[in-house]
């Protein structure tokens, strides 16, 4: 599981070295889009990465800063005569935009388009991707706004060591044993999934939060996450406007991480008006010291 920003940029005036927001996660061979602002297909191309793979994408809120370059990527992918079907979780308003684009624009999708719209105060299970459950939970911005965690579900992993002394490295049988638990061989021995299961390891998870002021809803969304990307659109010293606006500063969203236990805290989001990102993120060590800046097309681990 991995993700990469590739926007960090909030809104306000176009920047040639700065875009606006945008993210993938990589599950598997699959990437799951979170917002797709202006040049997001540009971004992918500079990442190394293809837009094929993009069969989930889910959308914040409905600012400019964060759906215009859907339907450039729809054109693309319709131009590239895709098939497989693509699904959008969005907030109200997004499949009438998106549709009355393609009609003035002539362009007649050769996918299926499947639309999940998320109504005011929704909250839970979204989708099902690769071994994990995506969640989401409205926030508190201007317009409707909502924070996404995908969640790892708890699998077992095989220790290649036990199977080396087992006898049964690169064996078929191992898909049985994984199915159905147990397997007897030949010589009457009979392996189970905990003979050759790895120690266990903590699911991971990934929280994108949508643009939001302070509220509990990220706390809840984010418990014990292993990875929050989360906006900071302000310093401390913008507090008060920072609520006005519906955003947060960088040690709001530190805040929002120590209290919800999060591992490591990624910020992004950041006005147009810091030439360097870099005070934010120390005034949010101050409060919660696994907090990083978020890089353009720096993929990230999680």
């Amino acid at each position: 599981m991995e993700f990469c920003v590739l926007g960090t940029k909030a809104g306000g005036v176009p920047l040639v070295k700065k875009h606006s927001s945008a993210t993938f996660l990589r599950l598997g061979a699959e990437l799951v889009l979170f917002d797709c602002a202006e040049h997001t297909q540009v971004q992918l191309l500079r990442a190394g990465v293809s837009w094929a793979h993009i069969n989930h994408i889910f959308i914040s809120h409905l600012h400019g800063d964060h759906i215009l370059g859907l339907p450039p990527l729809l054109s693309t992918m319709n131009g590239d005569r895709r098939t497989a079907p693509l699904h959008i979780y969005a907030p109200k308003g997004l499949e009438e935009y998106l549709r009355l684009g393609m009609r003035i624009m002539d362009v007649q999708p050769n996918f299926d388009l499947h639309f999940t719209t998320l109504e005011e105060g929704f909250s839970g299970e979204l989708a099902q991707i690769r071994g994990c459950t995506v969640h989401t939970r409205m926030l508190e911005h201007r317009i409707t706004s909502f924070g996404f965690r995908v969640q790892e579900e708890e699998q077992a992993h095989i220790d290649t060591e036990k199977l080396r002394v087992l006898g049964l490295e690169s064996d078929k049988r191992i898909g049985i044993i994984k199915r159905e638990g147990s397997i007897t061989l030949e010589d009457g021995r009979t392996i189970s999934l905990a003979d050759i299961a790895a120690p266990p390891r903590k699911p991971r998870s990934f929280v994108y939060c949508g643009d939001t002021r302070v509220c509990d809803a990220v706390v809840e969304l984010a418990k014990n996450a292993t990875v929050m990307l989360h906006e900071a659109t302000f310093d401390a010293s913008m507090t008060e406007k920072a609520g006005e606006r519906y955003h947060c500063t960088s040690h709001q969203a530190a805040e929002h991480a120590a209290k919800a236990g999060v591992e490591r805290l990624f910020l992004t989001h950041f006005s147009v008006r810091y030439k360097s990102a870099t005070p934010l993120i120390r005034e949010a060590r101050k409060v919660f010291p696994e907090t990083f800046m978020a890089k353009e097309l720096k993929l990230e681990k999680v």
